[in-house]
């Protein structure tokens, strides 16, 4: 099983920190013992590298066997933005 989140259904745009730290919280409060997060950013325009880092870059950090994260239907400016953030916090590259 796995658990959907659609970006598009908090806005468009996202540029804080404090808004990446509150979308990360509540996902991980519904997300308890699913083995799949699926992350859609289709209709996001614009993700901030401070929102990346505090939500996706933390969740990336989170323990492996915790998880595994799909990011789907990402825009390019998107796509690197969030996996600049994700490297970072990891130290790897995506596949």
């Amino acid at each position: 099983m796995a658990l959907l989140l659609r970006m598009r259904d908090f806005g468009t745009t996202f540029g804080t920190r404090e808004r990446g730290a509150e979308l990360r919280e509540a996902l991980l409060a519904r997300a308890s013992g699913e083995p799949i997060l699926v992350i859609d950013f289709d209709e996001v325009t614009n993700v901030s590298y401070s929102f990346a880092d505090e939500f996706v870059g933390k969740l990336a950090a989170e323990p492996g066997d915790r998880f595994e994260l799909d990011l789907r239907n990402m825009r390019e400016s998107v796509e690197r933005t969030v996996e600049t953030a994700r490297q970072r916090r990891t130290g790897a590259l995506a596949c």
